[in-house]
């Protein structure tokens, strides 16, 4: 019998073929390979085109540092907003604005101007936090494949075969990122492929070795 063709006499052959045609990615393998994730790659790494004869090598997730960053530019935005608008309403009688008259009603609407400016742009911030954090790469032993998300109802999945890597340029500018130890990594491709770049990568040094490890594996099985 053909071992793709389903039992009619034994419908738990069957309920199993459907199962697994229906939902590929539930296999054992794949649940397997994704217990090397962290929580949140696990929960990303759904999206991901997998194979049984895959691997996972590395999952990448952003350096804590870009997200240090975020959260600092955003606050220092949000002080600077209030702090020129409180400055604007106490000094509205040099500024020319109807000094006989009663500004203590123009002053609380610019205070609470602020405060609304300074609220929206916090939000921002964690929106563009999450963003950050919801970003994470896989490298494993046929490809690299990228979980983004650009907006939170607006997700892209990029995949590129391991075996058409070229070249990899990592990337420290800065005191910085010495420091911290993180980078960039560009990707070079063959033809005329996208040439996908990923920023504040942890060890940007040991995940070049990784992929250029992975390549090297991949051509010597497949061929270039």
């Amino acid at each position: 019998m053909d071992p793709n063709t389903t039992n009619p006499t034994n419908p738990e052959s069957n309920d199993a073929n459907v199962t697994n045609t229906a939902d590929p990615s539930r296999s054992e393998h794949r649940e397997q390979e994704s217990r090397k994730l962290s929580a949140l790659g696990k929960s990303l790494f759904k999206y991901v085109e997998f194979d049984d004869s895959e691997t996972i090598l590395v999952e990448i997730r952003k350096h804590p540092f870009g997200m240090f960053i975020i959260a600092l530019t955003g606050a220092a935005i949000a002080l600077v907003i209030v702090a020129v608008l409180i400055l604007l309403s106490m000094n509205l009688d040099s500024l020319g604005i109807d000094s006989g008259g009663d500004t203590s009603t123009f002053r609380g609407i610019m205070i609470a101007v602020g405060l609304i400016l300074a609220i929206l742009t916090i939000i921002a911030t964690g929106i563009t936090a999450i963003l950050y954090r919801l970003n994470v790469v896989y490298v494993t032993s046929e490809k690299i494949a990228q979980v983004n998300y650009l907006s939170l109802f607006n997700r892209v999945v990029n995949q590129l075969n391991i075996g058409k890597v070229e070249d990899i340029t990592i990337s420290q500018k800065g005191v910085l990122a010495y420091l911290f130890n993180y980078g960039s990594l560009q990707i070079e491709t063959a033809g005329e492929l996208p040439n996908p770049q990923f920023t504040y990568v942890p060890n940007p040094h040991e995940k070049s070795q990784i992929v250029i490890d992975s390549h090297e594996k991949y051509v010597e099985r497949y061929g270039n």
